[in-house]
């Protein structure tokens, strides 16, 4: 009798332990109803600002539904700069954002952010993320607060970073390589704010 029991609890145990963990989700972001904004942050007067379009993004959570990873490919040559009350593009700044002063984008036509490391905060849906943002083929560590959350069939993400450009290699008329004055220089750094809706990949 022992021996049977024994025999039904070894297969009970085997039986438990092939059962596969419920599989990660992933998610496909939609371009058309998602925002990313950059925008300077100047020493006096108002930043100049616009939009980068991303080119494909993945966020993928585990099945109860946290966080766990995700790709964003960013499209270097949708990057513009539009004045935020009439709408109208600033051509003399795009173009110069496109140049080799700044983004170099014939050169380096993306740029991609992998996500290394998502730690779950102790607010609701808010999570930290750290991963490497690659531009102009130089990658640095940034990390940065986001929150993440589902509605329905769709995930919704949103974010603000602020990045150095001078760490990629963007100087321009910066402070840290320039003795001019501040009324020549343009910031070193640039925030950037992203609103991002995601659909399940089928």
């Amino acid at each position: 009798m022992k021996k049977l029991s024994l025999i039904l609890s070894l297969l009970s145990f085997t039986a438990f332990s092939q059962v596969k963990p419920a599989a990660d989700i992933t998610y496909e972001v939609i371009n058309k109803e998602s925002q990313l904004i950059w925008q300077d942050v100047p020493f006096t007067g108002k930043p100049h600002e616009g939009t980068i379009q991303l080119t494909s993004g993945t966020l993928v959570t585990s099945a109860a539904g946290k966080a766990k990873g995700g790709k964003f490919v960013l499209n270097m040559k949708s990057i513009n700069s539009v004045n935020p009350k009439t709408g109208e593009t600033n051509k003399g700044v795009v173009e110069h954002l496109h140049s080799d002063d700044f983004f170099s984008t014939m050169r380096f036509p993306i740029a991609t952010f992998i996500i290394t490391k998502i730690i779950p905060t102790t607010k609701p849906n808010e999570y930290t993320i750290t991963g490497n943002l690659t531009l102009k083929s130089i990658s640095n560590v940034i990390t940065f607060p986001a929150i993440i959350s589902t509605d329905g069939t769709q995930l919704k993400a949103q974010a603000t970073v602020t990045i150095d450009r001078t760490l990629w290699g963007i100087t321009y008329k910066s402070y840290n390589f320039l003795a001019q004055m501040k009324d020549d220089l343009i910031p070193n750094n640039i925030k950037l704010t992203m609103t991002l809706v995601f659909n399940k990949s089928l």
